[in-house]
């Protein structure tokens, strides 16, 4: 009994402090679990429908006060849509289009090149007419007399046995010096647009880079990686392909179209006449297909950014992979993928497969009338066999022009349908701009104050994190943030950063609110030291001068004292390349404890006049702990102010004042460690007495099933 009236107070203690759902359900006597039950029902959440708080999120998001929300809040704006069906391919066009601009001269000499290596191309078939009217006879027939135009001259050169007034030795001289400048001018334009292409896809890449790094947290929670990555890489190898090379392709095709049909004309109108019927149906077909294949195009992408989204998932969770023996789960997961990335291809294949065989077989109904047709007029005389072979040759040329626009627009609508995905990205405004504010200057001997402080998460909005939450931290302390998980202790940090803005209340460093800081300014006078920090496959020596001014890089002295501080010469002396030593992908080849050393180092380096570190010295050992202590005990009598966040006691013990957060997020209590600990009834005491049993109750019943912890944000 007396043991079930313990458990009654330390669960009693639990939902006064929010800790009620950390207990199994086996430790509760059966005399007590009633009454305990109604204790531990929740409040319940208010009758108000979700879309009306999303509401009042917006009407407080266009008010003039400076506790604004986040727009984001809704989850409207942050998420980049997957499908635009409904926005104007005109408009993607004409954008696309305008990302040539600077391109714009390089374009029209690699034009210039394209008329050029077209002329050279249309010259063939009428030389071929002429050749084989010269072969076939070299006497003027009947029927030749009676042709009109320039009748005179071609008689003239069959009895002279020349072309074009050349023999036929001069003729081939002057037709291989044409042939070797088109050559040239085919050359050139290859590699201007190829070149043009490879700069144009460079700065949309870096554009798009720079729009997704100038984005805030809410837009990264709701956007994975890797569809962020199918952006940068395959949409925009598309948009600059539409520029360059199709571009270049849809040029030739305008351009042997126009010479082709005036050259067919020429010969004669009447089988002009014939060939021009097929271009309504042609035309027809063309324009719807490219609509398809534009929508499908963006499909095609969309997908493949999923597919690559699971791709980084994966292969940056290998290692987690094998361990649960879950390799066929994720091949059937990333094979699902790629099934929908087939049936999209699968459609688009159908689709152009259908409208280029339906092109084709107009293409033939159209030549086999043209040759029925000029097979009458020659047994008429009205034109000769050279003049229908030039004439069927420019009616191939021709045909294959349109068959080159086609797919120029088909190409240009894909393009579109990629330029859409990048636009979107590069259109996006961040909800908290990196650049706008003034100063500050310095932030040194200035007050950190949370005033009436109300966040929640913009991914979980139905969970409220702080709720009017005060606190003031004064310049040169060294405050320890504890309390359970999920009480808020990571998110005073993401605020203090400015990831994220709060939905009631206001942050002020002395009398200046947060939000009227310039970001960027700002976060270069504060330094952070998250919990598993994240290194670049670099050197350790690069990864410690990460970011740091150039001045502050270049002095060994200080650089050397910061590894100290830190005790990077611990393990630095175990490693044959010391500070050369390659990290790995995301410091893969180092510990925990190394990378939080190498981190600390980074924010020792730069000194900065407010330090936060987010459990930044759980894998650390004892000894490497108390170097840090020391070092951050430093700090307090330089007047620097430190944020540690920390579930560890030895970490603690080390602050000057400790913070309990509650689960209703609020502070609890707050004190020096000393005085807290030698409370009994204290906060503090409760919450380590409490973290002490649950290792006890692990280590006495290490195959208990314990109770599931909520998966919720600090």
């Amino acid at each position: 009994m007396i043991a079930c009236l313990r458990k009654s107070l330390v669960l009693q203690r639990q939902l006064h402090f929010g800790l009620g759902r950390q207990l199994p359900t086996s430790t509760i006597c059966p005399q007590s679990f009633n009454r305990l039950r109604k204790l531990a029902i929740r409040t319940p959440m208010p009758s108000k429908p979700l879309g009306s708080l999303m509401q009042a999120r917006w009407n407080s998001s266009n008010a003039k006060q400076p506790n604004t929300t986040n727009t984001d809040k809704t989850g409207q704006i942050a998420e980049l849509s997957s499908n635009e069906k409904n926005s104007s391919g005109f408009r993607d066009i004409t954008r696309l289009l305008g990302l040539a601009r600077p391109e714009v001269w390089y374009i029209m000499g690699a034009l210039c090149l394209i008329v050029i290596s077209s002329t050279v191309s249309m010259l063939l078939p009428s030389v071929i007419g002429k050749l084989l009217d010269l072969a076939k006879s070299s006497s003027p027939s009947e029927n030749e007399k009676q042709e009109s135009g320039d009748g005179d001259d071609k008689d003239k050169d069959k009895e002279e046995g020349t072309i074009y007034g050349f023999t036929p030795k001069q003729f081939c001289v002057i037709m291989g010096g044409i042939f070797v400048a088109g050559a040239f001018a085919n050359c050139g334009r290859i590699i201007i647009l190829k070149v043009t292409g490879e700069r144009l896809v460079a700065r949309l890449r870096t554009r798009t880079m720079k729009a997704a790094l100038d984005q805030d947290s809410a837009f990264l929670d709701r956007n994975r990686v890797g569809d962020l990555i199918s952006r940068l890489s395959s949409d925009s190898s598309i948009v600059a392909k539409s520029l360059t090379q199709n571009v270049s392709d849809g040029t030739r095709a305008v351009i042997q179209g126009f010479v082709g049909f005036g050259m067919m004309t020429y010969i004669s109108w009447q089988l002009t006449c014939v060939m021009g019927l097929m271009l309504p149906p042609i035309g027809a077909m063309a324009i719807i297909y490219g609509k398809k294949i534009r929508n499908l195009s963006k499909q095609l992408q969309t997908s493949v950014g999923g597919l690559t989204k699971v791709a980084e998932e994966q292969l940056g969770a290998t290692k987690t992979i094998q361990s649960y023996v879950g390799e066929k789960k994720e091949i059937r997961r990333y094979a699902k993928e790629v099934r929908q990335v087939f049936d999209i291809g699968l459609k688009e294949a159908l689709t152009s497969g259908m409208f280029f065989g339906s092109t084709g077989f107009v293409g033939n109904i159209s030549l086999l009338a043209l040759l029925m047709s000029g097979a009458s007029m020659i047994q008429s005389g009205l034109i000769t066999v050279g003049d229908l072979s030039s004439f069927m040759m420019y009616a191939v040329y021709t045909g294959g022009s349109m068959f080159g626009l086609s797919n120029f627009y088909s190409e240009l609508m894909k393009g579109a349908g990629a330029a859409a995905r990048v636009f979107e990205l590069n259109d996006r405004k961040p909800a908290i701009a990196p650049t706008l504010g003034k100063g500050p200057t310095s932030i040194r001997n200035l007050p950190i104050s949370f005033k009436d402080v109300s966040f929640t998460y913009p991914t979980r909005l139905n969970k409220k994190i702080f709720n009017h939450l005060n606190l003031t931290i004064q310049p040169g302390e060294h405050i320890c943030i504890a309390g359970p998980s999920g009480s808020g202790k990571s998110t005073i940090a993401s605020l203090l950063v400015r990831y994220y803005d709060v939905d009631q209340g206001g942050i002020s460093i002395g009398d200046t609110d947060l939000r009227t800081f310039n970001l960027r300014k700002y976060r270069r006078l504060i330094g952070v030291v998250h919990q598993e920090p994240v290194l670049f496959n670099g050197t350790i020596l690069e990864n410690i001068l990460y970011a740091v001014p150039p001045s502050v890089a270049q002095d060994e002295r200080r650089v050397s004292a910061a590894i100290g501080k830190a005790n990077c010469s611990k393990f630095l002396s175990n490693f044959p390349d010391g500070l050369e030593t390659l990290v790995g992908p995301r410091g893969a080849q180092l510990s925990g404890g190394q990378k939080q050393r190498v981190a600390l180092a980074r924010a020792f380096l730069l000194d900065p006049a407010l330090l936060v570190l987010d459990e930044a010295t759980s894998a650390l050992d004892s000894q490497s702990e108390e170097i840090v202590a020391r070092t951050l005990q430093e700090r307090v009598r330089r007047g620097l102010t430190t944020i540690s966040i920390a579930h560890r006691i030895s970490t603690i013990a080390h602050s000057t004042r400790v913070v309990v957060l509650g689960r209703d997020g609020f502070v609890v209590e707050s004190g020096p460690f000393q005085e807290l600990i030698d409370r009994p009834n204290s906060e503090l005491n409760y919450l380590l007495s409490l973290q002490q049993d649950e290792r006890e109750e692990i280590k006495e019943n290490p195959s208990e099933p314990r109770e599931i912890q909520p998966n919720t944000r600090n």
